[in-house]
C-alpha cells in the first residue's frame, strides 16, 4: 500500500502570506437584530420612537447610530 501525504500547504507559500489582512465586504450589523432578547433591558420595555435631544436629557438614551448618520442628536423613547 502506498502512503498518502496529508494535504498541507507548502511552507514557502505560508511564508509569503503570513501577513495577509482579511477585510469584510459588507457590514452585517443588525442582520440578527431582533432574533433574541437583549440582556440589558427588561422584558416589558419596548422601543417606541425617537425624539430630538433636549438639554437635560440623559445621555445614555442618545441613539449614537442615528447621530453618526444625521449629525443630530435623537433620544430613544421606550414604553412599558
Amino acid at each position: 500500500m502506498s502512503e498518502t501525504k496529508p494535504n498541507y500547504l507548502d511552507p514557502r507559500v505560508l511564508a509569503t502570506i503570513h501577513r495577509l489582512d482579511i477585510r469584510a465586504r459588507l457590514v452585517v450589523e443588525g442582520f440578527i437584530s431582533g432574533e433574541h432578547r437583549s440582556p440589558y433591558r427588561g422584558f416589558s420595555v419596548e422601543f417606541a420612537e425617537h425624539r430630538e435631544y433636549a438639554p437635560g436629557d440623559d445621555l445614555k438614551h442618545v441613539d449614537w447610530k442615528v447621530y453618526s448618520k444625521t449629525d443630530r442628536y435623537y433620544v430613544k423613547q421606550y414604553e412599558e
